[in-house]
């Protein structure tokens, strides 16, 4: 029976004992079990990995990236941010791994050696490292979909790319396994010695007529007591390594990737970000605008709150007026913030300005875009609202109009659109833009002066004017719908034949490119609207502006 102890304690514990060694001189002191490192096959040393390369949770992935041509950059982030940054470049899309390391991947064609912004200046990367060498990075998968970016900052170069894993303590947990393997190894041993100790001398024949020595032997164990014993023993033993195992190191779950991955477009700390972003943005520009260049709008803004910031600008340089530069700073209030599966994004957000410390009377509802994943949001609506009278959606899908919707909110404004172009009676509480006609087109000289020619259409963007960087975004909101909407203007006018009119405002007139006396006037210009389109209800205008828009060259 001891025999069998024997045996079974030093099977069982040179198992366990080899086992911890093997993991533990596998994983090293830093907890992480690396797979080689593959070659990525694209001459410019670009590599972006696919979103469901590793479906599971509650791992920790560990990559390492190097580059033969000096300093290289690693980067994770969400797979929308990482396949619009590598739009055009020449690169590997990394679709698996094997055993031995070696990469899986497609080809990306693209005309670039490099992306066109430097991977270290952008900030959409959940972890980074760049630098000389083999840089790593630890990621903490939880179910989301995440991407890998490999860009060598030297050029295009040869790179390798090589994934592992990171077990906290395993390191320790694999000696302490080793050690009970040795524990057991050494009892199997004690074992042995203590058996050769406890057996019976043979008598000498010689000795014969000696009265021999007596003593008690123990009395032995049952035959089925050891084996049951031993057994519980080692099902105790194994029960605690399994608890110590699991206690210790959670174990990895499989999750069932997306088939397309869909990214809100800014969380809480990215809105916050973004604000202050436009903020110091917009005040830097102002700096610029008042040395009376209008190209300093073109960091903070774009579309129509661009062509309109401009616009001032040119007129206070047509004026010899230069304006004040200030210091502004927007505070979030709410905000619609929709999800995408690929950029440009918008959101929508009520804000509170405060300027040189002063804050503004009224709220203003604002359109954030952003066109690229390294692009900065810019504004391209932005217009004053009364207090209370705007209430958002949740971020998300909350956002997100559904088609019917959407199709709801550009009948709303195609009906604001009919009325702008051609004065007819419409189903819409126009509010302030009811005298939008008659401020713009103004006096008709006693019939003088007619309208030749009215346009109003969506402002410049795609041919849906409701899709994403498109002039009109429409949110739910409780009871309906919020729409906003940049429309632009033109009105060709022709006076009576023998008359002449001429713009009174000089600095209009040179801006506008109409100066002097004139057979006809062209009036361009963009308004902005607010509407809310109750469920059931006759849309209304919540807030309204309009400016003239100087020529685009």
């Amino acid at each position: 029976m001891r025999t069998f102890i024997v045996v079974v304690l030093s099977t069982l514990g040179g198992l366990v004992l080899l086992i911890g060694g093997a993991i533990a001189a596998l994983v090293g002191p830093d907890d992480t079990a690396s797979l080689p490192a593959g070659k990525i096959p694209a001459t410019s040393g670009v590599a972006i990995t696919s979103f469901d390369l590793f479906p599971v949770r509650d791992l920790t992935l560990h990559a390492t990236a190097t580059s033969q041509g000096g300093p290289v950059f690693l980067g994770a982030a969400h797979p929308v941010d990482a396949r619009d940054y590598v739009t055009g470049v020449n690169a590997s899309w990394v679709t698996g791994v094997d055993r031995s390391g070696t990469l899986a991947t497609d080809p990306i064609d693209g005309e670039l050696d490099a992306p066109e912004v430097d991977p270290t200046t952008t900030t959409f990367w959940s972890g980074s490292a760049s630098g000389d060498g083999a840089q790593s990075l630890d990621v903490t998968l939880t179910g989301e979909p995440v991407t890998f970016v490999v860009v060598p900052l030297g050029g295009p170069a040869a790179t390798t790319l090589a994934f592992g894993a990171v077990v906290p303590g395993l390191f320790v947990l694999a000696l302490g396994v080793a050690g009970a393997g040795a524990v057991l190894v050494a009892a199997a041993a004690l074992v042995r010695r203590r058996g050769r100790r406890r057996t019976e001398p043979t008598p000498d024949p010689a000795d014969a007529d000696t009265e021999p020595e007596t003593f008690t032997a123990p009395e032995p164990e049952p035959a089925e007591a050891a084996p049951r014993t031993l057994r519980r023993r080692a099902l105790v033993l194994g029960a605690g390594l399994t608890v110590t195992l699991t206690a210790c190191v959670p174990v990895p779950s499989a999750v069932e990737p997306p088939e397309q991955p869909v990214r809100i477009a800014a969380d809480a700390d990215e809105l916050d970000a973004a604000l202050a972003s436009y903020s110091e943005r917009e005040s830097a520009a102002s700096q610029v605008a008042a040395q009376l260049d209008p190209g300093a709008w073109a960091d903070p803004d774009t579309d129509g709150r661009r062509a309109l910031m401009e616009y001032r600008t040119k007129l206070d340089a047509a004026r010899d007026q230069p304006p004040a530069p200030y210091t502004v700073t927007y505070s979030g209030l709410d905000a619609a913030v929709p999800q995408f599966t690929s950029y440009p994004m918008w959101f929508m957000a009520l804000v509170e300005s405060t300027t040189d410390g002063t804050p503004a009377e009224l709220p203003q509802l604002r359109v954030f875009e952003r066109e690229r994943a390294a692009a900065p949001w810019r504004s391209s609506f932005a217009l004053d609202v009364p207090v209370d009278a705007v209430q958002l959606p949740a971020p998300g899908s909350a956002s997100v109009a559904s088609p019917d919707q959407v199709a709801a909110g550009l009948a709303a404004v195609e009906l604001v659109r009919s009325h702008l172009e051609t004065g007819a009676e419409v189903a819409v509480d126009l509010g302030e833009l009811g005298t939008f006609r008659e401020k713009v087109l103004g006096n008709d000289l006693e019939g003088r002066l007619r309208v030749t020619n009215a346009q109003v259409t969506h402002f410049d963007g795609p041919e849906d004017p409701t899709a994403p960087g498109g002039p009109l975004q429409v949110v739910p909101v409780d009871g309906g719908l919020l729409v906003t909407s940049a429309l632009s203007y033109t009105f060709n006018r022709e006076m009576e034949t023998g008359w002449s009119v001429n713009l009174t405002d000089v600095a209009v007139a040179e801006v506008t490119g109409q100066p002097g006396e004139r057979q006809n006037l062209r009036t361009l210009g963009l308004v902005q609207t607010v509407l809310l389109v109750p469920d059931g209800a006759a849309p209304r205008v919540l807030a309204a502006g309009w400016s003239l828009l100087a020529p685009r060259v």
